[in-house]
């Protein structure tokens, strides 16, 4: 009778303890850090709640990690898109010559030899609205014999500011910021992947902690179940030998106890497989952590949840990461097409030109025509007279262009379009999914509660079924079977109980992984310090520079780009 009480209490203490400890602030970082090693533990074993278990999860777990490299890939994704405005400097030396013989008497010579130095030095820098602009300076030496050439040696120096402007195809922040918004995204929905695995993994460890807490019980259930059994044997020899029972009893009292030796090492086994798989999801890869104890120290109590079918619904299409990834997905899709589309127009380009040229070097005193020369000296002129501006020279133009049919631009137009169109489907089809989940989730909180209510019960009575037929069997008028029959019923009455605990755990976390709560329910908060800053990225606010088709894009059509935040919103 006092082991069945012992029994009852200790299944008891299963069910009264499923939720009472919560995650107090668990910061888990979003970029790449240095793995703490194992935790002590004084005489290999190791004294484990489940905030620990969460928190060693978080920090040692090889797939977050992974998670986390991603997220920093894409950080330098980022820079590297940004390089498309980095200024390019350009610089150029080359020589010739050449000696060649006269085919007229105004070749200027016999021979003539030709000697040619040229330097030059640029920078281009392209804008975000499309502007090349070109900056460049040059100079060329040139001698020659030709008696014709007045000024030899001769220095020819320039200074040409040029401008290439798209003013159709190819205008504006949204095309030519394409690259940025696009890596911006990558980082957005891989911040998003990574929230996704935190919470998978917190489930995951809170499933196998606690898998763990019930295997443990169910190995005391057991041994307790024997221990039922050994007694009723103990008890059935001291009737054969005064003569009150038959040899047969003790068969079946022997039987009874071999049955439940061998429930109980399978029951051992389980326990240590569901330590491995929590010693698993802790991150544990050397030989030596394996061989390690864990001690779960958690209890929790059993709180039935009562939950809104509408409202957690509406939390979940607010609060789930994968809405607000497939969410990036479609305004990336959506800025594909107007990037698209933007190439589906004619070219119009307008290019200008604005700079100063010099010459100098040694000249004759006077022209063959007998003209006084305004030019001497060297480099050092021809510089002079750049910085005196004596010399300017420009051009400006425009080029159009106009492919006949254009097909490769609308091909590409269309092809965005229709995978715009089935992001769309996506993600009605992923709120679908998202709200069939809910619904499930709340109807398992539901039937789980109304489970562990029966279970009780059916402890309960199994519980007085045995002690009423103890009392039969101490009288005489209950047989070994029965009583081992009973016995049974109330052993598997506890694990019963203990598998509907359970149960009711693991529903309650899928209803908060279902509404995007789980993170703010365990106090977990992923520490992002958010996409880089980055050089050159300027005026991606400025309405009128978004140019999209031939008008200005509307602010409903957030032409910025996904992942990104306008002046207006900001």
């Amino acid at each position: 009778m006092k082991l069945t009480r012992m029994a009852a209490l200790l299944t008891l203490c299963l069910v009264l303890p499923i939720w009472a400890a919560v995650a107090a602030d668990l910061q888990v970082p979003a970029l790449p850090s240095a793995i703490p090693g194992p935790p002590s533990a004084p005489q290999g074993v190791l004294a484990l709640d489940v905030d620990t278990a969460y928190e060693m999860a978080l920090n040692r777990n090889l797939n977050l990690q992974v998670g986390r490299y991603n997220i920093a890939a894409a950080n330098a994704g980022i820079l590297s898109s940004v390089g498309i405005f980095d200024p390019a400097l350009r610089f150029s030396l080359s020589g010739s010559g050449s000696t060649a013989p006269a085919a007229t008497q105004l070749a200027g010579g016999l021979i003539i030899n030709n000697r040619n130095t040229t330097f030059g030095l640029g920078i281009d820098q392209l804008l975000p609205t499309g502007t090349m602009l070109s900056v460049e300076s040059s100079a060329a030496r040139s001698e020659t014999n030709n008696t014709f050439v007045f000024v030899n040696p001769r220095w020819d120096t320039d200074l040409t500011v040029s401008l290439r402007q798209p003013l159709l195809n190819g205008f504006g922040t949204l095309v030519n910021r394409s690259g940025i918004v696009i890596a911006r995204n990558a980082r957005a929905q891989n911040s998003e992947t990574f929230e996704i695995n935190v919470v998978s993994t917190l489930q995951q460890v809170d499933s196998a902690y606690w898998n763990l807490v019930g295997a443990r019980r169910a190995v005391e259930v057991a041994e307790q179940s024997l221990e039922l059994a050994q007694r009723l044997l103990n008890e059935t020899r001291e009737r054969v030998k005064v003569g009150t029972s038959a040899p047969i009893d003790l068969v079946q009292s022997e039987a009874g106890v071999a049955t439940r030796r061998q429930r109980l090492i399978a029951a051992r086994n389980a326990a240590s497989n569901a330590e491995d798989v929590l010693k698993g999801m802790l991150g544990f890869n050397e030989p030596a952590e394996w061989t390690r104890k864990i001690e779960t120290t958690q209890t929790y109590e059993f709180k039935p949840l009562d939950v809104d079918l509408r409202q957690s619904i509406e939390t979940a299409l607010q609060e789930r990461p994968e809405i607000r990834q497939q969410q990036l997905q479609l305004d990336l899709l959506q800025f594909q097409v107007k990037v698209a589309r933007n190439r589906t127009l004619p070219g119009l380009d307008l290019t200008a030109t604005y700079g100063y040229g010099g010459l100098g070097g040694n000249t004759l005193s006077e022209t063959p025509s007998g003209e006084p020369l305004p030019l001497k000296g060297g480099f050092e002129d021809a510089g002079q007279q750049i910085l005196s501006r004596d010399f300017p020279h420009w051009t400006m133009g425009a080029q159009f262009s106009l492919p006949i049919g254009n097909n490769e631009a609308q091909g590409q137009l269309a092809e965005q379009r229709y995978y715009f169109r089935q992001g769309e489907v996506s993600m009605a089809a992923l709120k679908q999914s998202v709200i069939q989940e809910v619904r499930y989730a709340v109807r398992s909180l539901s039937d789980g509660a109304a489970e562990v209510d029966a279970a009780v019960a059916s402890r309960d009575l199994a519980q007085r079924n045995l002690e009423a037929e103890q009392t039969k069997f101490n009288n005489g008028l209950s047989t070994n079977y029965q009583v081992l029959q009973i016995q049974d019923d109330l052993a598997q009455a506890q694990l019963s109980l203990i598998q509907a605990s359970l149960a009711y755990r693991k529903a309650l976390l899928a209803y908060r992984t279902s509404t995007g709560t789980l993170l703010d329910t365990l106090n977990v908060q992923i520490e992002d310090p958010g996409s880089p800053e980055v050089p050159h990225d300027y005026w991606k606010n400025v309405k009128w520079l978004q140019f999209d088709g031939f008008g200005r894009a509307t602010p409903a059509e957030a032409p910025e780009g996904p992942g990104e935040t306008t002046a207006a919103t900001e």
